[in-house]
């Protein structure tokens, strides 16, 4: 195998395991939004992990490197959701 074609191989795994891992953000949105429950989630924590996954973006999309822009997108809106959803319970 040679180191191209593992690359394309290492891509497409990173792609699955980043469209899957966003999906762990859903409990802490059902607390947010269907619980109501924001105790213990930090405003600051989220909204720096939304600054990164912004970052993480642009740089994929000036790198033309799909497998990060698509994923952190995920991220964007789990991130954004999550601070929608404290601010409307404050």
């Amino acid at each position: 195998m040679t180191t191209e074609q593992i690359k394309l191989h290492f891509d497409r795994v990173l792609f699955g395991f980043g469209i899957i891992n966003p999906l762990t953000a859903v409990p802490q949105l059902h607390n947010v939004w269907v619980l109501e429950r924001v105790g213990g989630i930090s405003a600051i924590t989220t909204t720096a992990a939304l600054a990164m996954a912004v970052l993480w973006t642009v740089y994929g999309l000036l790198e033309r490197r799909t497998v990060l822009w698509a994923t952190s997108v995920l991220w964007i809106v789990m991130h954004a959701a999550t601070l929608v959803g404290i601010a409307f319970a404050a």
